[in-house]
């Protein structure tokens, strides 16, 4: 039978935390390509998971705990976002001071503190806050030095029961997976960066696992089994599946990196998201007020631009950037394309200046999920993907 209450988690968690974001989205696709998405979960349902290891007289502890309210509620920290007290707090307080931002500290909520053991902890109720203060709801009943630990913490319910290893008979290693069991309210937040008022994917992308893009189509066959079978895209274009690693560092792009994650509730939102590739080679110089580009031949003359390849991100090696769409292209010799943009360029540079010519492509996730692996409280790394739209209008 379970505790009453929510019982705090005080024990010191270690290892790669693991946060995971579980949307819902209902999708209603067209055989032709286009979707009808609908959001069924306002906000993502949160799973933690992180490590721990327990010995001793603390390992008992943990045991009969988990044996009175394993199947009951807890008030579960965030342990990539608690933080040291940089001076004591006495007794009868009711401020600590400390930096709140980009966490998961809210006016109403509770906050855990932890001391030198797990048995030095308190939970405490946040009346209000500020970027550098939490206003308790009512005064400290002892005092705390410095060095104690601060979390934010959220309620909720073991997603399975803990294996503990013996790995000897005082001591053993453990994994805890919980499950949120109220909203996670977060901010969300495409970011500032659009193109034709869409968002466009901004984020730090790398080579550790590297990019794919499979230009996947749907078929639908028919077969009697006795004729040849036969086989029609309806749609006429790919589907492209992108798949891309990002990781970041600090908080703040940590929290703006969920922030992304929420607005696109899963599936169900879109943005344009650049193929990372070099899609156009330019070997003509460019002058103010260019409406084309003269690039190295590479067929893209031969058909009309199609609706997942007329979006290019024109990229120069000082970081400015451009975003166009292709309006038609033209052959001008066996070894030169030139490809005419929709508005003109504001600025002159040379064909050595252009670091990167990318298609982009107007795609949703994937996937519900989102899994974010914090390798340390402030470096967090994730993969990303995505699906093309086909006919989408924009």
């Amino acid at each position: 039978m379970a505790l009453a209450d929510p019982v705090p988690w005080p024990f010191f968690p270690g290892g790669e935390f693991v946060e995971q974001l579980d949307s819902r989205t209902d999708i209603l696709p067209a055989a032709t390509g286009p979707e009808q998405r609908i959001r069924l979960r306002p906000e993502p349902h949160v799973r933690l998971t992180f490590d721990g290891l327990a010995e001793a007289d603390e390992r008992r502890w943990l045991e009969n705990l988990l044996n009175a309210n394993g199947d009951g509620r807890w008030w579960v920290p965030w342990p990539m976002e608690g933080q040291a007290l940089a001076a004591p707090l006495s007794l009868g307080g009711t401020t600590i001071g400390l930096d709140t931002r980009w966490r998961h500290f809210v006016a109403g909520g509770q906050a855990l503190l932890v001391g030198a053991t797990p048995r030095q902890h308190a939970l405490v109720s946040i009346d209000s806050l500020t970027d550098e203060v939490l206003e308790l709801a009512e005064p400290l009943d002892a005092s705390w030095p410095a060095g104690t630990l601060v979390y934010p913490v959220m309620p909720a319910r073991l997603d399975g029961m803990l294996e503990l290893p013996r790995f000897t008979g005082d001591a053993g290693a453990y994994q805890v997976k919980w499950r949120a069991d109220a909203a996670v309210a977060w901010p969300a937040a495409f970011g500032e960066l659009t193109y034709r008022g869409v968002p466009v994917l901004d984020l730090p992308l790398e080579w550790t696992q590297d990019p794919l893009d499979v230009p996947e189509r749907t078929f639908t066959t028919v077969d009697d089994g006795l004729a040849l079978p036969f086989a029609v895209d309806q749609a006429g274009q790919p589907r492209n599946r992108i798949r891309v690693a990002c990781t970041v560092q600090g908080l703040e792009a940590a929290a703006q990196l969920r922030s992304l994650l929420y607005a696109l509730g899963g599936s169900w939102g879109a943005l344009w998201v650049p193929s990372l590739a070099h899609d156009f080679r330019v070997v003509g110089n460019v002058l103010v007020g260019a409406t084309a580009l003269d690039v190295a031949w590479a067929g893209y003359s031969l058909a009309a631009p199609a609706q997942n390849r007329r979006d290019i991100r024109i990229t120069l090696w000082n970081g400015t950037t451009y975003y166009r769409r292709i309006t038609g292209a033209t052959e001008l010799s066996a070894t030169t394309e030139r490809v005419t943009l929709d508005s003109a360029l504001p600025a002159a540079f040379l064909a050595v200046d252009v670091a990167q010519v990318a298609f982009l492509q107007l795609c949703r996730q994937e996937a519900d999920v989102n899994v974010l692996r914090w390798w340390t409280s402030d470096v967090v790394r994730t993969t990303l993907e995505f699906r093309g739209e086909v006919a989408h209008g924009v």
